[in-house]
């Protein structure tokens, strides 16, 4: 009897090492696949959010190109706003000279008519 307990308890101590050490590489491959899943799901996270930036940057990219079109465009409209007010006063300045001669040239009529 005494040979079937130390047989029985090398047999269950066997087993139990046996049952351990298998359960401690798949405790180990679950870890290491848990962890790639995790690392997995960050790069996942972290692409998505830089191709959001990068859409975002490209459409306030696009925004101030169309700004600054708008913006060379008002430039142009006032450079030829400027260019005929210029000319717009160049002509007053010539009519208010005109004026002042006919006037000059009537008072000098009515001078020697009178």
């Amino acid at each position: 009897m005494d040979i079937e307990v130390v047989i029985t308890a090398l047999v269950g101590l066997i087993t139990s090492l046996g049952t351990w050490f298998a359960a401690r590489r798949k405790n180990l491959a679950d870890t290491q696949a848990s962890e790639l899943e995790n690392v997995e799901k960050a790069v996942k996270f972290y692409r998505e959010m830089i191709e959001d930036m990068s859409a975002r940057m490209r459409a306030a990219t696009e925004e101030t190109e169309r700004m600054n079109a708008l913006y060379k465009q008002a430039i142009s409209e006032l450079n030829s706003l400027e260019i005929r007010f210029n000319k717009m006063a160049d002509e007053n300045r010539a009519l208010i000279e005109e004026l002042k001669k006919y006037k000059q040239l009537n008072g000098k009529k009515q001078e020697t008519h009178g």
